[in-house]
């Protein structure tokens, strides 16, 4: 049965923070390692306070000899201790990260030891830059984790005095692999990750409290960690994520290599109307909500949310393409994300047109004189959501020219199963891999010529009559309609986008 969806896609939802992908980055496929937990009493700060630490141990290699130890030692602040598998004298923190700026700035305290326990001599020559005079074998460093605000709080790790989120690609210092990763957390807390072979791609969820379900989708483990108290089920959120996972499957021919997770945890700052951000990084989904959220439709809303994160763990995520391709993980997800929601029934078909219509609003509120290539190199310095909305629009309308040119035999969805079947494990240049894949006829290739390589202004008033749709763009906000008047191959097509009769 179709849930009252109305509004669950807003203009809002659909520009929420942008997934923060890594550049060029090495997807390895993850594989399973056992975890191994151990209890340990110690003494903190120089008194005898027994604790109970939860040491939280994750081998990245058999072979790997960096052994990295992260401890909580109070609310928004962490110690780092890295025993190095090499002698070095150079490390560097990444300093910017989807837009937030200053990452780097909260290391501090920053010392090297060399082998023989000597003090190494270590300097800040720059914001997240340390040199020693001599070669060291560990090193250990601070990090305040207590500056959270709206527009970072899902990109960077962050802590409070009750849970938290840890990501190693602002933790650690570039370039360390396969790190063996142990926790030291206080009495009664604990951590959850889907990473047995952690990396930068890394993320952990720290809490007094954590509640785990999981269950599989088509041979692919799911597992959903929750912290907090919630207006819906743990087994509701996990349900909602299956039924978006097996769709991906599907839509893909894809089956991801490794165990996936949902945390799910509130919102430690006001984000305004949007009361929820996300990021999908490696094999975790990472969804803050604002606990004080009244969704009317819990359910629907976790859905629309799973049907643009959950796509993310395949694109880029599964790809090994390289290359600033945002343009097509981000605004064609959200077009592919829509119509997922609309198969689903999380939504129905009018909402899916008042979807694309406030989309369209947003993008005539800027500029359009870039093409979705560049705009996806200069993301973070231009209108931030570009990007989405040009992309998202693009996505429709190539969906559109498919359908019509094959009599809606094939789909944009076709194509992802074409981009998985040649380019899982492809280490070239994704515009160029991409661009050729979508290309597959003239009109095809003119469409991906103007409105993708080129800054061709989208005219939907113009270009969607053809397709038996009419958008009016001259009140407040744009209608998006099924024209009154249908030749039989404009409802054939309408017929296998969603339209019912």
């Amino acid at each position: 049965m179709l849930v009252n969806s109305r509004g669950l896609y807003t203009k809002s939802l659909l520009k929420t923070p942008a997934k923060a992908q890594r550049r060029k980055e090495n997807r390895k496929i993850q594989s399973n390692e056992s975890l191994r937990l151990s209890l340990r009493l110690c003494a903190f700060a120089g008194e005898i306070i027994f604790l109970l630490l939860c040491l939280f141990v994750l081998n990245g290699s058999t072979n790997a000899n960096t052994r990295v130890t992260i401890s909580l030692l109070s609310p928004g602040h962490v110690a780092v201790r890295a025993d190095l598998d090499s002698p070095s004298n150079s490390w560097s923190f990444r300093n910017a990260y989807a837009g937030v700026l200053g990452i780097a700035e909260r290391a501090d305290d920053f010392r090297a030891i060399t082998r023989s326990g000597q003090d190494a001599r270590a300097k800040k020559i720059a914001t997240g830059e340390f040199r020693s005079d001599l070669e060291a074998t560990r090193i250990t460093y601070n990090v305040r984790l207590s500056e959270i605000d709206a527009a970072s709080v899902s990109h960077v790790s962050w802590l409070t005095s009750d849970y938290g989120v840890l990501m190693l690609a602002d933790l650690l210092p570039q370039d360390f692999t396969d790190p063996s990763i142990d926790f030291t957390l206080p009495a009664g807390w604990q951590v959850k990750t889907s990473d047995t072979r952690p990396d930068e791609k890394a993320v952990f969820l720290v809490a007094r409290s954590l509640r785990k379900t999981s269950t599989t989708v088509d041979q692919t483990p799911l597992d959903l960690v929750v912290s907090g108290a919630w207006q819906f089920k743990d087994s509701e959120a996990l349900k909602a994520a299956g039924k978006v996972l097996k769709k991906y499957v599907e839509l893909t021919g894809y089956r991801l290599p490794g165990r996936s997770t949902v945390l799910i945890a509130p919102l430690p700052v006001q984000v305004g109307t949007t009361k929820w951000r996300a990021e999908t990084r490696g094999s975790t989904v990472l969804l803050l909500i604002d606990p004080g959220a009244s969704f009317k439709n819990w359910a629907g809303q976790l859905g629309v949310i799973f049907t643009h994160e959950l796509l993310h763990l395949w694109v880029p995520n599964s790809l090994r393409l390289e290359g600033d391709y945002d343009w097509f993980f981000e605004g064609f997800t959200l077009y592919t994300a829509l119509r997922t929601a609309l198969m689903l029934k999380i939504i129905d078909f009018k909402e899916f047109l008042n979807t694309l219509a406030r989309v369209y609003d947003s993008y005539l509120a800027n500029p359009d004189d870039l093409s979705l290539i560049d705009a996806s190199e200069r993301r973070w310095t231009t209108a931030g959501s570009f990007v989405y909305d040009k992309g998202m629009l693009a996505a429709f309308l190539y969906d559109l020219l498919l359908r019509t040119q094959s009599a809606g035999k094939i789909t944009l969805a076709d194509k992802y199963r074409e981009l998985f079947a040649g380019h899982a494990t492809d280490h070239g240049n994704a515009n160029e891999a991409i661009i050729a894949l979508l290309g597959s006829s003239p009109a095809a290739k003119d469409f991906t010529k103007s409105y993708i390589e080129n800054s061709t202004r989208l005219e939907l008033e113009r270009l969607l009559p053809l397709y038996g749709l009419t958008l009016d763009s001259s009140g407040s906000s744009s209608q998006l309609r099924v024209s009154r008047t249908l030749s039989s191959d404009q409802k054939r097509l309408l017929r296998s986008l969603g339209l019912r009769d």
